[in-house]
């Protein structure tokens, strides 16, 4: 019987580049509601519990707990990754994204009844000067949370019957 393990560092990449084109798609279309990154993120954690899933699979449940869960962080990471990468490139490419960031974030305090005007700019002119650090640390934050999530649900919905001397991670 052949086995087609597929390796973290494929299903990162594919899951990655399709976490990407799904947020640019919105970027382009101009959507920026809430809504949408968590859409972003439920996909994303379907993506890596399908990713632990099919790799006890392809082991035939010859694998632990820990040897699934670590194959699922493991992807997550190089997701994170990507991301990363991402927001990097389209802040570079594009930073215009970064105004209608910051005038999205003032419309959300306007909204705010404590904060009067004299706040909101000084919020703004902060966000403003360490936008690309929040966005990096969001992205790590955020992509490595939900994996990790993603990771233990799918090592716990995973096939699981390791046979002694048996490899329990690739």
């Amino acid at each position: 019987m052949e086995q087609k393990i597929t390796s973290h560092f494929a299903k990162g990449l594919i899951i990655g580049l399709v976490m990407v084109a799904i947020g640019m798609t919105f970027q382009i279309m101009g959507i920026y509601d809430r809504w949408i990154q968590w859409l972003v993120l439920g996909i994303y954690l379907v993506a890596i519990v399908w990713s632990c899933i099919s790799y006890s699979k392809d082991l035939d449940g010859n694998i632990t707990f820990g040897g699934v869960f670590g194959h699922g962080f493991k992807t997550a990471s190089i997701v994170a990754l990507i991301s990363i990468a991402a927001f990097a490139l389209t802040s570079w490419i594009l930073p215009d994204l970064k105004d209608k960031a910051l005038e999205m974030a003032r419309i959300e305090m306007e909204k705010n009844p404590q904060m009067n005007s004299e706040m909101i700019d000084k919020a703004l002119q902060w966000t403003d000067q360490y936008y690309f650090l929040f966005g990096v640390i969001g992205s790590l934050f955020s992509y490595a949370l939900v994996g990790a999530i993603g990771s233990l649900i799918g090592a716990g919905l995973a096939k699981k019957n390791p046979q002694s001397g048996m490899p329990q991670s690739i």
